[in-house]
């Protein structure tokens, strides 16, 4: 049998919002996919690469329930490696009952559920081909408009600042503005952390996109 997160009697008991992938979804028993916090039961389904990643935009995008910033730093968690999916619902004050990220807790008790399609992949897609990912236009020297969501805080963090400026001013701008320590300020984009020394071109940051902020532990 896999070593895989299952949900508890307990867990069925709290009505969730359905999705639905398709007809032919299937979880196969006693196979499991992923690592850490990230391992869940391994699934199947006539799907298409581009078909699962439209579907999981769409899950993001109709959560109604609970708080608008724990689905976004669960997001960031879900797009990450499993290790790094620990510590930001660590930062985020989110817990994953059993272990495991399929089903989440907010410090209110709300209850997040994540199916397993939303976090790994099926066994295989069909007819798959390899397809080139189109990266956004990037233009040197762009002014950038970004927002700064931090879980718990109500509102965004405006800041205006150029592609080609270094993470770490971002973060200057950020503490600036919170009066805090930018030493305490980590910044998220797509799952993956943006290092001080990079600039904001390399990761691909276009005008009005979003970041996800975390704070250090102390």
């Amino acid at each position: 049998m896999g070593n895989f997160c299952a949900r508890s009697d307990a867990d069925d008991s709290v009505t969730r919002p359905k999705f639905n992938i398709g007809k032919d979804y299937r979880e196969i028993e006693g196979q499991a996919s992923g690592e850490g916090i990230k391992k869940t039961i391994a699934w199947k389904a006539s799907i298409t690469r581009p078909q699962l990643n439209s579907k999981r935009e769409e899950f993001w995008r109709t959560r109604t329930t609970g708080r608008r910033s724990t689905w976004l730093a669960i997001k960031s968690a879900v797009e990450a490696d499993h290790a790094t999916a620990a510590v930001l619902l660590q930062m985020a004050g989110i817990t994953c009952r059993d272990g495991c990220i399929t089903v989440c807790e907010d410090a209110n008790g709300n209850i997040y559920d994540i199916p397993p399609f939303i976090i790994n992949d099926p066994v295989a897609f069909v007819n798959e081909k390899k397809h080139r990912v189109n990266r956004p236009t990037i233009v040197e020297h762009e002014l950038l408009k970004l927002k700064l969501r931090r879980p718990g805080k109500a509102q965004d963090v405006e800041i205006e600042i150029e592609s080609q400026n270094l993470v770490s001013l971002l973060k200057e701008e950020y503490s600036k503005k919170e009066g805090i320590p930018a030493a305490d300020v980590r910044v998220f984009f797509g799952g993956k952390e943006l290092k001080d020394e990079n600039t904001l071109l390399s990761y691909y940051i276009t005008n009005d996109m979003v970041l996800m902020v975390f704070l250090k532990q102390s």
